[in-house]
């Protein structure tokens, strides 16, 4: 299937009460542009008998890095995933809300969804991904003035992609969830 487009990229924090993991307050935290994921996993390790690979013992997921840029992040979506303190200031005679990045900042256990547009023989299908549990980092700061015409800046962030603290019958933590749907409106249900 041919990807068409991108769209809802949400957060939401991970709780883990018990082995039991919930997610809450959450939202949509900017008009998606661009998102990828790249996973490091073990190295496969063969047994080599009769001078070939008779088995392998195949590499697990370990980690991985999320990378989304979006239209923007709204100050206090900002501050949710990054976990930034604020204080509040008065600026000639007006309150203005101030983001604190200290010693103490700490970014949340979050879970995030987004949703991927395909097309395959004229028929659309959403693919609404959610990456079980993440934790942003601070977003490098840059611009450029503007000149005869303007370039827009769009900021990207990346994440950590952690294993969910759920455990399966078998042992197993998932990292990662997706489904398809006929709807982006599904897709959106189903992430949330």
């Amino acid at each position: 299937m041919a990807i068409k487009g991108l769209s809802k990229p949400y957060y939401a924090k991970y709780t883990n009460t018990d082995g039991v993991i919930t997610y809450s307050d959450g939202g949509v935290f900017g008009k998606a542009i661009e998102w990828g994921v790249s996973i490091q996993k073990s190295d496969d390790n063969h047994l080599y008998a009769d001078n070939n690979i008779a088995e392998t013992d195949k590499g697990k997921f370990q980690s991985g890095e999320l990378s989304v840029t979006t239209s923007g992040i709204a100050p206090d979506t900002s501050r949710v995933i990054l976990g930034i303190k604020t204080k509040t200031v008065t600026v000639n005679g007006k309150s203005a809300t101030v983001s604190v990045y200290d010693d103490d900042a700490e970014s949340p256990d979050l879970g995030f969804g987004i949703i991927e547009w395909h097309q395959n023989n004229n028929v659309d299908k959403y693919r609404a991904v959610i990456l079980l549990r993440t934790y942003f980092n601070i977003p490098e700061d840059a611009a450029t003035t503007k000149g005869e015409s303007v370039e827009w800046g769009t900021p990207a962030i990346t994440a950590a992609i952690m294993r969910s603290e759920a455990v399966d019958e078998n042992g197993n933590h998932p990292w990662k969830e997706e489904a398809w749907f006929d709807t982006e409106a599904d897709a959106e249900t189903y992430i949330k």
